[in-house]
Formats: C-alpha cells, sequence, structure tokens
C-alpha cells in the first residue's frame, strides 16, 4: 500500500460529526444509546479519567511547587556515570517528608541516564539472604518529572529479587502510594435498590465524614451461593474458581461524592454494577493521596533475551519499574518503557489517566494495567516490544508486544482503554478477580485467545459489561478454533461472560460463537462514531475536551506527522486527514479534507 505524508493540522476525526441526536449515519447500537431505549446495551463509560474525562491535568510548571533537581549537590545524582543514583532520589524524599497528603514537590530529572537499582542497592535480611526494596514514595501532590521521553532515563540496571517463591513477587523499583488501611470502617449501609446507570444510592446511618467531594468506595462483599448464580448470569460455577466460591461476589467500585441529603448519597460517575440492599452493600472510608503525575521520561529495563511465560521469576517480574497505589486524579503522560516485565499498573486507583506511552525493546509480561481500579482511562499506548512468539519459541519478531497488552485485573471497573496498538502475538489483559465494566475502545492488536491472563482460581476471566468497540483485531493464535468462544466449557480455562461487541474487525477473520455475546453488531467493519469514549464525552459535555482532541493527533512517533493510507482508485472509501475510514458517500460529510482513491477531495 502507497503512503503519503500529511502535517496532522486538520480538526480532529472525534468532531467530524454532531453525535447528540439518532443519526442514520451512526451506528444502531449508539442510537440507542442515546435514546436509551430498552435495546440498549451500553454503559457509560465517559466519567473515565482524569477529572472525570473533562480536562487534562495541569501544566506542572504552573502549579508553583518546590522543584527538587536530582543533580543539585545538595542530592548528588550524577546522569551517565554507570554508578547509582538512588541514594539521591532517597534524599529529597526524606527532604520532603514522608506522609504528606499534599507535598508540593517536583521531582525533576533533567536529562541524562539515572541508575536508580543495582544489585549493590540490594540488603541483608534477617535470613542472610540479599534482598530488593521499593523506593516507596508516600505522599500526594508530587510529580516525577523528566527533560524528554527521549532525554531522560531512569533505569534499573539488575532485576529486583523476588521476595518469595512466586514468580512475580518482586517488588517495583519505584512506588507511589498511598498505604490505606486493612479494615477501613463502614461510612454507610445501603438501604435501597439503585440500577446501573444511576447516580444515586439510598441509605443510613451516614457518616459525616461523607460530604461532598470525598471519594468512598461502594462495597459488596458476598459469597451467598444465589448471588453467585446471578453474577454469572446462567453460567455454571467451576469447581476451580474458589475465589468466587470462597470469598464471594467482590464489588469495589471507587466513587466521588457529589450531595447528600435526606439518607441519599449522590456520586458524580454513575453506577456501573445493579445494587440490591439484601446482599449487604455498604460504603466504606478509601484512604488514598491525589494530584501524582510521572511524565516526560522513560523507565529502562534489562529484561531476558528470551521471554517465556512463568518460566522463572526473572521472565515474570524482575523489572518492574513503577506502580501507583490507592490514588486518584493522578496521571501518567509522555513516558516510554524498553525492556521492562511490567510496565506500569494502578492499583487500588479512581479518576486516574495513563496514556501517550510507548512500550520498546526486549519483550516482557505486561503492559497498562489498572488493577482493582475505578474508571481509570489508558489512551494511546504503541506496545511494541520484540521477542519471540509464544507457540513457537524459535520464531523471533519484531513488534510481538507484551505478553499481556494493555487492559484490567482484579475488581476493576469501569475502566477505558482508548486508542492503543500492541503486537501480534498478544491479547488485551482481562486478569480475572473479577473485572467488570471495561471497554476497549478504538484499539488495533493480536487477538491471542488465551492471553487475557488469571490463575484458574480466580476465574471468570471478565465478568459482565466487557465491551469492544470498533476493535481492530490484526492477529490470531495458530491453537484458536472459530468461531471465537468466550466461555468455553470444555476446560478450566478462558471464562468471559458475554461481551458487547459492535464493529468489530481485522485482517484476523475472527469471528464468534453464536448466543455468547450480549451483542455483535457491525462485524467486519468499522462504525460510527469512531470511538464510543470520545462520542459519550461529547454527549455529556456538548464537545469533546481539548485535551482528547490533542490526544487524538499523537502516533507512535509523537511527531505530529501522520502517515495516511492510500487506496487504489477502484476503493469508494473516504478517509480524513488522520487516515479514519468516515464512509462512502462524499455528501454525508461535514466541510473540510478527505481522502478517497489516493486523491484529495475537498468538501
Amino acid at each position: 500500500m502507497n503512503t503519503k505524508t500529511f502535517i496532522s493540522m486538520i480538526v480532529s476525526a472525534f468532531v467530524a460529526l454532531p453525535v447528540q441526536a439518532d443519526d442514520s449515519r451512526f451506528c444502531t447500537a449508539w442510537n440507542a444509546f442515546v435514546k436509551q431505549s430498552a435495546t440498549n446495551v451500553l454503559l457509560d463509560f465517559s466519567y473515565a479519567g482524569y477529572n472525570h474525562g473533562e480536562t487534562a491535568p495541569p501544566d506542572v510548571s504552573t502549579l508553583g511547587y518546590t522543584v527538587y533537581d536530582v543533580t543539585d549537590p545538595e542530592f548528588g545524582a550524577v546522569p551517565n556515570d554507570g554508578k547509582s543514583d538512588r541514594d539521591a532520589l532517597v534524599r529529597i524524599l526524606k527532604k520532603i517528608g514522608a506522609g504528606k497528603a499534599d507535598a508540593r514537590a517536583i521531582i525533576y530529572f533533567p536529562a541524562g541516564d539515572y541508575i536508580l537499582h543495582t544489585s549493590e542497592d540490594n540488603t541483608i535480611g534477617a535470613d542472610g539472604k540479599a534482598q530488593s526494596s521499593a523506593l516507596n514514595i508516600v505522599m500526594g501532590h508530587v510529580i516525577l518529572k523528566g527533560a524528554g521521553r527521549d532525554l531522560t532515563t531512569l533505569t534499573m540496571k539488575d532485576p529486583n529479587l523476588p521476595r518469595n517463591k512466586n514468580l512475580y513477587s518482586s517488588p517495583v523499583m519505584i512506588s507511589i502510594r498511598n498505604n490505606g488501611e486493612k479494615n477501613p470502617p463502614v461510612w454507610a449501609q445501603i438501604t435501597g435498590r439503585a440500577h446501573k446507570g444511576d447516580f444515586t444510592v439510598e441509605a443510613e446511618n451516614i457518616s459525616p465524614d461523607i460530604k461532598p467531594g470525598t471519594w468512598v468506595m461502594l462495597n459488596l462483599e458476598n459469597n451467598d451461593a444465589a448471588l453467585v448464580k446471578q453474577e454469572l448470569l446462567g453460567h455454571r460455577l467451576s469447581s476451580t474458581m474458589t475465589n468466587l466460591k470462597n470469598d464471594g461476589v467482590q464489588v469495589r467500585d471507587y466513587h466521588q461524592v457529589k450531595s447528600v441529603s435526606n439518607g441519599r448519597i449522590t456520586f458524580y460517575e454513575p453506577l456501573m454494577h445493579d445494587v440490591d440492599p439484601q446482599w449487604g452493600w455498604k460504603i466504606v472510608r478509601y484512604r488514598h493521596y491525589e494530584g501524582v503525575g510521572i511524565e516526560d521520561l522513560t523507565f529502562v529495563g534489562n529484561a531476558k533475551d528470551h521471554f517465556k511465560h512463568h518460566a522463572t521469576w526473572q521472565d515474570d517480574g524482575a523489572y518492574k519499574p513503577l506502580d501507583m497505589v490507592r490514588m486518584t486524579d493522578s496521571w501518567m503522560r509522555r513516558v516510554g518503557f524498553r525492556s521492562v516485565s511490567e510496565a506500569f499498573t494502578m492499583s487500588l486507583c479512581a479518576g486516574c489517566s495513563a496514556y501517550d506511552i510507548t512500550i520498546s525493546g526486549r519483550r516482557g509480561h505486561s503492559a497498562i494495567r489498572a488493577q482493582a481500579s475505578s474508571r481509570v482511562f489508558i489512551g494511546k499506548v504503541f506496545d511494541r516490544s520484540d521477542g519471540y512468539y509464544n507457540d513457537d519459541q524459535s520464531r523471533y519478531a519484531k513488534n510481538v508486544g507484551q505478553y499481556h497488552a494493555c487492559g484490567v485485573s482484579k475488581q476493576s471497573i469501569g475502566c477505558v482503554i482508548w486508542d492503543s496498538q500492541w503486537g501480534v502475538d498478544a491479547c488485551f489483559e482481562a486478569h480475572a478477580t473479577q473485572p467488570r465494566a471495561t471497554l476497549f475502545d478504538v484499539c488495533k492488536g493480536g487477538f491471542m485467545q488465551y492471553r487475557m491472563g488469571g490463575d484458574r482460581s480466580q476465574l471468570p476471566n471478565h465478568l459482565d459489561d466487557l465491551t469492544l468497540w470498533n476493535f481492530n483485531a490484526t492477529n490470531i493464535s495458530s491453537k484458536t478454533q472459530l468461531p471465537f468462544v468466550w466461555w468455553d466449557d470444555k476446560q478450566i480455562w478462558f471464562k468471559t461472560l458475554p461481551p458487547t461487541i459492535v464493529g468489530f474487525h481485522g485482517d484476523a477473520g475472527v469471528t464468534f460463537v453464536a448466543g455468547q455475546t450480549k451483542l455483535d453488531a457491525d462485524h467486519g467493519h468499522e462504525v460510527l462514531p469512531r470511538s464510543l469514549y470520545a462520542a459519550q464525552l461529547e454527549k455529556r459535555l456538548g464537545a469533546v475536551p481539548a485535551w482528547l482532541k490533542e490526544l487524538e493527533k499523537v502516533n507512535d512517533t509523537t511527531t505530529g506527522i501522520v502517515r495516511i493510507p492510500q487506496k487504489a482508485p477502484s476503493d469508494n472509501r473516504i478517509y480524513d486527514l488522520n487516515g479514519r475510514y468516515v464512509g462512502t458517500d462524499s455528501h454525508a460529510l461535514r466541510r473540510g479534507i478527505y481522502i478517497r482513491g489516493g486523491k484529495k477531495l475537498i468538501k
């Protein structure tokens, strides 16, 4: 296919058509959502991300925070000298002080390479063995900032040693976290029914600590057999599913309170699970920090040359540079990862964003993940790591991707993975232990059937409301039999409740078993609106937010240049200047410049 290069100076594809009204140009599933008709199966995912998706995180230079330059003689980091700079970061953290909710600090790494872990940083434990430890940043309103993704690198020169026999037990290099509490107090007990899409719950014994702006956890933990059966939507509970059988249905949904009045608590975000008070729903305290950012740098590991899933601890978890724990309204942007085991996990977080991220170098275990988190936005992740195919360990290739691509695990709910691309030998992550309501929106990559992840005791891989919108499947495993099975009763692995699928297409030619999807509409081609998340934001706010318009322009070279496919003249399809298919009827287009048959079309 020939290509032609254009400067991306045109208004985002997401605003090419208005999405407020029922319109024949848009797919049936979208129109049903707009009208909230009886046939609608779509949830509103538009509240995912920093500030409920409404604005970008701030320009940190405007915050007035204290800047701690690691190369300041007081701290002593020396880039590019091949020696550990860990002590410099430790000195900065000591000076700021742990446990501050409002640290108001920017930890700045000028251009250069900074080594933050070597084997010499390990200590000797009580058992006489070497042990690795994380650099814990226990505070809020702190920014880790570099001079640019291609200019500043934070390096793990040597692996972090595992804590125990578990292959994934190595600590991360840096953990930005709130340590939480083991048994958070109950702040309210739910007394009335509420449904998906509702914003208000009825409650009693409401704590005076529940105020507008407070973040809380709406919580259910119940192993009643009737509830478990209801949660599985008629599917059989296997004897191996001990998490669901013993620990029961677990919903941990973090919400920000909008108002409290007369026994009614209203959230900023809609519910994504029905609430029935007979099962013991409650609201509990959620310890967290906010306002944490990571931007403009690259994390470098030293992952094995030949990754094999679950072969050794060196494969699964030796190089995990970073995680974020119990954070709200926090972010990662313009960040790279090279030769890492696991790139980045947001655990027990809410309303956070991670976008404009590259993953390269040697292949590892996983990419960007929301773990037991609510309404996290993961966007524009380009996973290009290289390595060996899982099904053919003698076959090396570029762009196989991390073993698990971007996705979710544990009790995540309402998360969005948006306009991201991963390698041909991967699949999105749905890593079991009860994730729900996840949107994979205009994503592209491999669709390997057994790559979602999850121990058999923690299955199903994903519960209700998995949603794939305009998914482009580039490859499937040689072991996959079509049509694709979402719930396989013939073996203990791979269990996903019926997903909602709209506009599934791609070179892999995937089809699905009849009756195993909640909806499989417009199979084989893209639909309009192209992005469900963007369209839902526009419907809610009246316009696509400026931050998302800008993010839409980002590609895997981050140059502002996009490459536009030029089809043969016999192809009547029309593309915008971002290379997005917009239809075949030129009369339906808004004013602008388009490409048809390799030629410019001006409306």
